[in-house]
């Protein structure tokens, strides 16, 4: 016998060496190294978050007429965006609210 080749098994063994490390060398450069790594992708969700919020935020105030300052500073004006904006009313109050059907 020729005792110069490898037996199938090491080299089963061998490739199967070279693929689990040539695996984890692609994961640690996709998640760590590269350009789309976990922190940029965290940072993104961050700031899409952010500026979501910031999105309902404005929403919010384009559809008020009125500021803050506005409000604490007349009860009238405070006690009419109460009813108009918020449907809120007095407890000894009655409200009816009319709906057109097209």
């Amino acid at each position: 016998m020729n005792d110069n080749q490898p037996k199938p098994r090491s080299r089963f063994r061998f490739f199967t060496i070279l693929y689990i490390v040539t695996f984890i060398l692609f994961v640690v450069y996709f998640f760590f190294i590269s350009d789309h790594n976990l922190k940029t992708h965290r940072d993104l969700n961050r700031k899409i978050s952010n500026l979501e919020d910031k999105i309902t935020n404005t929403k919010n105030q384009v559809g008020n007429v009125y500021t803050y300052e506005q409000l604490v500073a007349d009860s009238v004006l405070l006690e009419k965006y109460g009813r108009e904006q918020l449907n809120m009313h007095r407890p000894e109050e009655d409200v009816f609210v009319i709906l057109y059907e097209k």
